[in-house]
């Protein structure tokens, strides 16, 4: 069989079922388009988060309070190895705690707020997520929703880029602004928090040094009160006199030491906490995103006629393929079996 007979087989073969292609094709176009149709629209929220520290000092200030510090303090988000802000935003207790928050304008919270959204704006065979009686069971099923609309990218900018996708613009509004108020407590907390146990550490220290001095000092008073009357020059007055000088020096080094890391503590527990500004807010107008009802009836019609042509071909396409394999295995001609039986 040439191709030229094949072409004409496959138009006689659909023109005989034309009526079943056409009709096929065109369910298919509507099935599509009411898919697309039934398809809720979504909308995007965009917000651009960065912190800001006293890092913008001038070079002579900088280099004194990096000397002081012992090292830089983090520029940016994507320079600090200790917090990953990107880990921080997608971390389920982030969710959770947006989850728990209560919108002063409806007085619901938002993991409400969230699970109404799909369920007033379901889409095609989407089912219906169920409420829970608990609180927990609640935050917890809004924040498996959360999870799958939420992203959180450090952009070339180093800034903190959040995205929020919902059903409802007024709901995309308040997760979007209830995630920026979560990650930027939690980030300064988490930045703050070694820095402040540093602190209380180096003012422990202080205060027990400070206390042994004034053991040091009592006890040199004490013995200076029991020799008025006694010659103090003798090995035994003399040397746990001069034993007390001496620890108190050291320690007075010490004092010193522990009270300039204590300053330099305190600094740090400033520098260390920073003030997350806003710089794009995830205000409308919103990206929409929506299925097209024309072209999802395009797909729809031309790949129904394509299925429904297949099956309907499929036999002449068979056979097609196997005269051109027999000819390429046993020449142009083939090999004819009149007597099977004798074949065999």
């Amino acid at each position: 069989m040439s191709t030229h007979e094949l072409t004409e087989a496959i138009f006689h073969r659909l023109k005989k079922v034309r009526l079943i292609v056409i009709v096929f094709s065109v369910l298919s176009a509507v099935a599509l388009i009411i898919y697309a149709k039934k398809k809720p629209l979504t909308y995007t929220s965009k917000a651009s988060v960065f912190p800001l520290t006293s890092t913008n000092d001038n070079s002579a200030t900088s280099s004194t309070l990096t000397a002081l510090l012992g090292g830089e303090v983090p520029k940016s988000f994507s320079d600090d190895a200790s917090v990953s802000i990107v880990e921080l935003a997608l971390s389920r207790s982030v969710r959770e705690e947006v989850a728990a928050m209560r919108d002063s304008a409806t007085g619901k919270t938002i993991a409400e707020l969230v699970i109404d959204d799909v369920n007033n704006h379901r889409g095609f065979m989407e089912s219906t997520v169920k409420f829970f009686p608990t609180q927990g069971g609640l935050i917890t099923a809004a924040s498996d929703i959360l999870k799958n609309n939420l992203t959180a990218t450090i952009n070339k900018n180093n800034m903190l880029v959040i995205t929020y996708t919902g059903r409802d613009p007024a709901v995309v509004r308040t997760v979007s602004y209830g995630f920026i108020a979560k990650i930027s407590m939690f980030y300064i907390q988490l930045k703050a928090e070694k820095a402040r146990r540093d602190f209380d550490f180096a003012t422990k220290k202080v205060d027990s040094l400070r206390n042994v001095m004034n053991s040091k000092d009592a006890q040199l008073i004490a013995i200076d009160q029991k020799t008025l009357f006694t010659n103090t020059d003798r090995l035994q007055f003399r040397v746990p006199t001069e034993n007390l000088i001496a620890d108190k020096q050291m320690i007075r080094q010490q004092y010193a030491q522990a009270i300039a890391n204590q300053q330099n503590a305190a600094y740090k527990l400033q520098k260390a906490t920073p003030v997350i500004k806003v710089l794009d807010k995830p205000e409308p107008p919103y990206d929409v995103n929506y299925k097209s009802a024309a072209l999802f009836g395009f797909i729809g019609l031309v790949g129904g006629f394509i299925i429904i042509s297949l099956f309907f071909v499929n036999g002449i396409l068979f056979r097609y393929a196997k005269g051109e394999i027999n000819k390429a295995l046993f020449g142009a001609k083939g090999i004819t079996i009149n007597n099977p039986a004798s074949a065999l």
